[in-house]
């Protein structure tokens, strides 16, 4: 009896760590103009023929431009020199954005969010696997990072 309230006790606080699953909590870096943004990313990256969406819940009190951006080896398999400076260049594929409209007013936001491969140093093809997700707003310059999540996101291509 006292090894099946074990195993019960174990079960709960088992599922009780794995239970948040359905947004993944990106990594935000606490270099930022607002320490209070952030993102999550929801579920997958859904690839199409031209372009690839991510739903993600955000919160920012200013930013006027958004960057997406997904890297991914032809092998699909996350690989952490994706998330090293300069690493499009080791990328198989990289599809990004900055022409995705985001509203930063303090409130939670969720939205999809489009990637393509139309904007320049773009290639390649995302494929099932998982990609390195940059999501980065900005008040216009590189040099106002507002906002800077990142992580591995599963791809369904």
């Amino acid at each position: 009896m006292k090894r099946m309230y074990a195993i019960a006790v174990a079960a709960v606080a088992l599922a009780t760590v794995i239970a948040p699953v359905g947004a993944l909590a990106a990594q935000t870096d606490p270099g930022t103009s607002d320490p209070n943004a952030k993102a999550d990313f929801h579920g997958s990256i859904k690839v199409g023929r031209t372009h690839a969406t991510l739903k993600v819940t955000y919160n920012c009190n200013a930013g006027q431009v958004l960057w997406i951006s997904a890297k991914e080896m032809k092998n699909g398999k996350a690989n952490k020199a994706l998330s090293k400076e300069g690493s499009s260049k080791k990328a198989d594929a990289w599809w990004q954005s900055h022409r995705n409209p985001i509203t930063c007013d303090g409130q939670s936001h969720t939205a999809t969010f489009s990637m393509d491969k139309k904007e320049p140093g773009s290639k390649g093809k995302l494929v099932n696997g998982s990609a390195w997700v940059q999501f980065c707003v900005t008040n216009g310059g590189a040099n106002d990072l507002v906002l800077s999540a990142h992580d591995f996101v599963k791809v369904k291509a």
